[in-house]
């Protein structure tokens, strides 16, 4: 179970739902946006065309707060 207590933490649910993780996110949508893209995307397509962005968002997780 995940900290946020809804649901399994799996990639998925860390990128797209997870409640903690709402403001890294909320980012990562802008950036995304503000070039075009749209939300949500595949994770083929953040791999591919916005990993720069992903990276950005992998790296401000506090992964302490996921335990």
């Amino acid at each position: 179970m995940c900290p946020c207590e809804e649901e399994e933490q799996t990639v998925d649910h860390l990128i797209f739902k997870c409640k903690k993780l709402l403001n890294q996110r909320e980012e990562v949508i802008r950036q995304i946006k503000n070039t075009g893209g749209n939300w949500p995307a595949t994770n083929e397509t953040l791999i591919n065309n916005y990993q720069n962005f992903f990276v950005k968002f992998v790296r401000s997780l506090e992964l302490s707060d996921l335990k």
